[in-house]
This record gives structure tokens, C-alpha cells and sequence, in this order.
């Protein structure tokens, strides 16, 4: 497990503890935007620093006033949630305006001896990659008899006896999250009494269980067992707003991929019309949406993809929300090895939102705690908190801080395709 995460994460013999300071000009902090905010940096970790971070670096004798500045707008990484590692050169070539990956279904093994390759090849200037390991599927169920799923990358489970070892091979094998498919149109899936026995195998180790879902009933079934997300916006059914309503209020996250329907296929399509309906419906009754476009199907570059935020947007979703959806909020931890850097000037502002008085940390950051279905492997010592030397600036009446300025989702597009992502063990060169 060590092993795996010095190969996905940062350099190894890399000591936590060691973590520096450094100060940014504006970052994107629990949903807000906050200016002069300290992180702290560490080989394989940049996070908000906490009350611990200023604690530690005051015991060193460094004095958080004096960190090197970074003269940037600073973002949770930008992530695509859905990918297929195996299927695209994601893990082969440098970092595009994705700083993280989440793999929802490959042969763990090969993903991080990919990952490790690229690393050691290029310094750690590669999309940071996370993954959920093997597809857990009924067996003969989705996708077992498809000819692009590798051996090794689809487990059978065939009662509820067998979930728990399952859920803690993955786990050892260093899966982030627990992927499981129940398309019931293209075999077998698994029952009830199963997929809630993987769930809790998942929660009990504190890992969130993404589920690929097709066929008539299968998205309530999902949720009714209680896992943490949706891998597509439900396609094959139109769902009713009594049971949209429900899976809103119950935190469950769906990861779009809108556009899977309509690349390479013309005008769109009815399993397009069904999922931005769907999605839609669900976003007007409080959903959460998060970014993800299934790349490795029809899809192999490492970038963000416009289409799928022009669809987002079309589907309902404002640009604050969109900014909500790029950093995996629920599935992964929000911070991690990398974070998105975009210019700190006054267009990048305006296009952010960020334009106007912004609220500045002179008391620690709210902290979100997710449903418990999204049970997040969180570090309380990484709980975010903002310098007490920083003071408050002045803000307009009657507006929120961190929240004075709505994005427009045509600025704000074009502005994020800019982002740049940048390791750990790289900040150093864009601090003055």
C-alpha cells in the first residue's frame, strides 16, 4: 500500500511532517473564495494549512508572515472523476488542464505500475491518478464479457459471504474508491442482500462505492443500498421526481458524462435527451453533480472537456456549481498531491467570480462534513484554517463573502481550459 502511493503520489522517503508554508494570492477554499490564504506543502500533499500546519511551523520558528508568496488563483485539482487508465495515455503523458484522474475500472496492478512508470520517467509532472481497481460485478454481469476489460480487471461476487475479503483486496491493492456495475440489460446483476454487503464492506474501510447503473430500477436500487455516487447520469429510464428528490436529500452524487451520448454520434441521441432530463430534474431538487466524462470511451486526451461543461450547464448546473463539481467533492479527499493554478490578474478574477471584496480567513474555514454515505478518508489535521495575521477586507453589504460575484458559465469555460496543474514537488518554481 505505501509502495502505491509513493508511485501515484510524490517522491518517496517523503516526510508529512516536513511540510512548509507558502502563501496564495487567492484560492478557492470549502466552496468560498478566500485571498492571502496559507497552504501547507509537503513532498506528496498541498492542503489549506491547519491549525497543526501553524502550530508545527511554529515550533520550527517560522513565522507564516514571512512565506514565499504564489502569485496565483489556486484551486482543489481540477478532476475528472470517470476515466479508464487503461483505455486512454492519460497516465503516459504530461499534465494537461487536469491535475487528477479518478479510474473507475481497470486492472489495479497495471494502473499503478503505469502510474510509477510515468512518474519515474517524468519527475512527477503527470496527471495524478486515482483509482477504484477491479469492476465488482454479479458473475457473467457487465462487463466481464466485454473484449476491452483486461484480465484482472472485473471481479465476480456471488453472495454476500464473499464481499467483505472482495472490498479489502481492492483496498490493499490501494483503490481509493469501490466500483460495482449492476447493468441488468447486458446480464446478470448483483442482488440486493450482495450490493448491500459490498457497501458496507466499503464503509466500514471508509471508501465511497461508485455504481455504473442500466436497465429499468437499477439507479434506485444503487441508492437505496447506499452508495456514494452514480458513475453516468441514469440514461436508460426517465426517473421520477419523487425518487430525484430522494436521492438529493440522501447526498447521493451522480458523475454526468453527458457527453459520452453524443461524441462521434452526430445531433445527440435518446440516451442524451434521458440523462440531461434526468439530470436536469435532479440539479432543480438539490442534487450534486460532479465532473467526470468516461475518457477511454471515444474519448483519450487529457484535458478538460468543454462539451461536457457546455452540457453540464445546459443542464442546469450554475458556475459556482460547476466550480463545485471539478474538484470530485464526496468521492475523493478535496485536497491532494496537486492543485490547479490558474493566472491571479483581474480578467481571471472576474471570470472566477472573484472579482469583488473577497472574504479573507480570519477564523477557521467551515468545515463540510458529507453525507454518510460519502465517507471521506479525511485527516482532521488538514481541517483547513486562514493566518491571524491576515485581516478582514471591506465587502459589500448584504453579500456573502467569497460569493459577491456570480461567474458567467461562457467567461468561466474558457478561463478553466487555462488551468495548469502543479505537483508538490514542483510549487517551488512558481513561488517569488
Amino acid at each position: 500500500m505505501a509502495e502505491r502511493s509513493r508511485a501515484l503520489s510524490g517522491p518517496a522517503g517523503a516526510d508529512a511532517r516536513s511540510a512548509r508554508l507558502v502563501r496564495a494570492d487567492l484560492a478557492r477554499v470549502d466552496g468560498r473564495w478566500q485571498r492571502d490564504v496559507l497552504f501547507a506543502v509537503g513532498a506528496d500533499r498541498i492542503h489549506p494549512a491547519s491549525v497543526v500546519d501553524l502550530a508545527r511551523a511554529e515550533a520550527a520558528g517560522i513565522d507564516p508572515a514571512a512565506a514565499p508568496r504564489l502569485r496565483a488563483a489556486v484551486l482543489p485539482p481540477i478532476t475528472d472523476a470517470h476515466v479508464h487508465v487503461g483505455l486512454t495515455e492519460l497516465a503516459d503523458r504530461p499534465s494537461g488542464s487536469l491535475a487528477r484522474v479518478l479510474d473507475l475500472g481497470w486492472d489495479p496492478a497495471q494502473i499503478v505500475a503505469r502510474a510509477a512508470a510515468a512518474d519515474a520517467a517524468s519527475g512527477f509532472t503527470r496527471t495524478e491518478v486515482r483509482f477504484a481497481g477491479a469492476f465488482l460485478t454479479a458473475p457473467g454481469g457487465y462487463p466481464s464479457t466485454r473484449g476491452w476489460a483486461p484480465p484482472g480487471s472485473v471481479v465476480g461476487v456471488a453472495a454476500p459471504v464473499e464481499a467483505d475479503a472482495v472490498v479489502a483486496t481492492q483496498v490493499a491493492l490501494g483503490a481509493d474508491v469501490i466500483k460495482v456495475t449492476l447493468n441488468a440489460d447486458a446480464g446478470p446483476v448483483h442482488d440486493d442482500a450482495t450490493l448491500e454487503a459490498i457497501v458496507a464492506a466499503a464503509r466500514r474501510r471508509r471508501r465511497p462505492v461508485i455504481a455504473h447503473v442500466e436497465g429499468v430500477g437499477q439507479a434506485e436500487r444503487a441508492g437505496r443500498a447506499g452508495v456514494s455516487a452514480l458513475a453516468h447520469a441514469p440514461f436508460t429510464e426517465r426517473l421520477d421526481d419523487a425518487l430525484l428528490a430522494w436521492m438529493a436529500g440522501a447526498g447521493l452524487r451522480w458523475i454526468a458524462t453527458l457527453d459520452i451520448h453524443e461524441r462521434g454520434r452526430g445531433a445527440g441521441t435518446d440516451a442524451l435527451d434521458t440523462a440531461l432530463d434526468n439530470t436536469r430534474r435532479f440539479v432543480a431538487a438539490g442534487g450534486t453533480v460532479v465532473y467526470g466524462t468516461d475518457a477511454g470511451n471515444d474519448l483519450g486526451h487529457g484535458e478538460l472537456e468543454p462539451r461536457e461543461l457546455k452540457l453540464l450547464g445546459s443542464a442546469g448546473l450554475s458556475a459556482v456549481a460547476l466550480l463545485d463539481a471539478l474538484d470530485s467533492r464526496g468521492l475523493l479527499p478535496t485536497w491532494g498531491a496537486t492543485v490547479s493554478l490558474l493566472p491571479s490578474d483581474a480578467a481571471t478574477h472576474a471570470a472566477l467570480g472573484a472579482d469583488a471584496a473577497l472574504s479573507v480567513g480570519t477564523a477557521p474555514s467551515a468545515r463540510t462534513t458529507p453525507p454518510a454515505r460519502a465517507t471521506l478518508r479525511a485527516d482532521d489535521e488538514h481541517r483547513p484554517t486562514i493566518d491571524p495575521r491576515s485581516h478582514a477586507a471591506p465587502r459589500d453589504a448584504g453579500t456573502e463573502p467569497g460569493r459577491l460575484a456570480t461567474p458567467d458559465l461562457a467567461e468561466l469555460i474558457p478561463t478553466l481550459l487555462g488551468a495548469r496543474p502543479v505537483h508538490a514537488a514542483h510549487l517551488e518554481e512558481h513561488l517569488s
